[in-house]
C-alpha cells in the first residue's frame, strides 16, 4: 500500500467520523423537535378538553336556569 492510498484511507475515515458526528447532532436535533411536537398536540388537546367542559358546564346551567324559571312561572 503507497503513501497515497494510506492517506486517501486515513482522510476518507476521517470524513466518515465528522458524517457520522454531524449526522448524530441532526438525529438529537430532530427527536427534540419531535418531543416538543408531541409535547404542545398533548397540551393542544388538554385545551380542547377544557373549552368542551366549559360549554358544557354553560349548556348545563342555561338548561337549569330555563327549566327552574318555567317551574317558577308556573306556581
Amino acid at each position: 500500500m503507497t503513501n497515497d492510498e494510506q492517506r486517501l484511507i486515513v482522510e476518507t475515515l476521517a470524513e466518515m467520523r465528522e458524517l457520522k458526528g454531524a449526522m448524530k447532532e441532526f438525529k438529537e436535533h430532530v427527536i427534540g423537535r419531535v418531543e416538543k411536537l408531541e409535547k404542545k398536540e398533548g397540551e393542544r388537546s388538554k385545551e380542547r378538553i377544557s373549552v368542551l367542559s366549559v360549554v358544557i358546564a354553560f349548556a348545563a346551567l342555561a338548561v337549569s336556569l330555563i327549566f327552574n324559571s318555567i317551574k317558577y312561572l308556573w306556581r
